[in-house]
């Protein structure tokens, strides 16, 4: 157990985990007063974004070139804590943000969300991990707003409603591919 909390602590985990509770529980309290489905979509896909966004930095930590000549296996541990990534973030939408957003949106953001932001820690580093799933949302989003219909289900996955094959997909998709690429390649050794 004590190579869980020192992995843990070399990550910043907790300082991450607990800046990223906040900022989803200001954008809960958004959701709340929102009256459109529309806007508590947007609020809640926000919520799921930054917490995506700020785990991101968790996952490289202070020396990715040591990772990779250590002699322990580190791709299932890499694999366990980008789940986990995704994991918080559906929790934390699910038990203090959401209103009147269905939970299968929800699970699909932080789906495709948290691969995004493994894809962006293997190829980006740590640092800017969170530019991948903020750049997506914040696209998607204006994309969205722009034609008032989301286009294109594959590119603007995350604000199309519920049931939607397409979106699923590709938050699916985009998923496994970010976790495969982190869990075996590891960080970048960019940042």
């Amino acid at each position: 157990m004590r190579w869980l909390v020192l992995y843990v602590r070399s990550r910043g985990a907790a300082a991450s985990t607990g800046i990223a509770l906040a900022a989803a529980a200001a954008l809960g309290g958004l959701a709340a007063a929102g009256e459109a489905g529309f806007t508590r979509t947007v609020l809640t896909l926000f919520a799921v974004t930054v917490v995506v966004s700020v785990a991101a930095t968790s996952l490289a930590g202070p020396d990715p070139a040591l990772e990779r000549t250590a002699a322990l296996d580190w791709r299932w541990r890499r694999a366990v804590h980008a789940v986990a990534v995704g994991v918080l973030a559906s929790a934390v939408a699910l038990l203090g943000v959401v209103t009147d957003v269905p939970s299968d949106v929800v699970v699909r953001n932080a789906t495709g969300l948290a691969g995004l932001a493994a894809l962006g820690v293997t190829v980006l580093g740590g640092g800017l991990a969170w530019c991948l799933p903020m750049g997506w949302a914040v696209t998607a989003v204006t994309a969205a707003l722009a034609t008032r219909t989301p286009p294109a289900p594959l590119l603007t996955w995350p604000v199309q409603p519920s049931g939607t094959g397409a979106a699923t997909v590709a938050a699916c998709v985009l998923g496994a591919v970010g976790l495969t690429a982190y869990a075996l390649a590891g960080p970048s050794t960019r940042s």
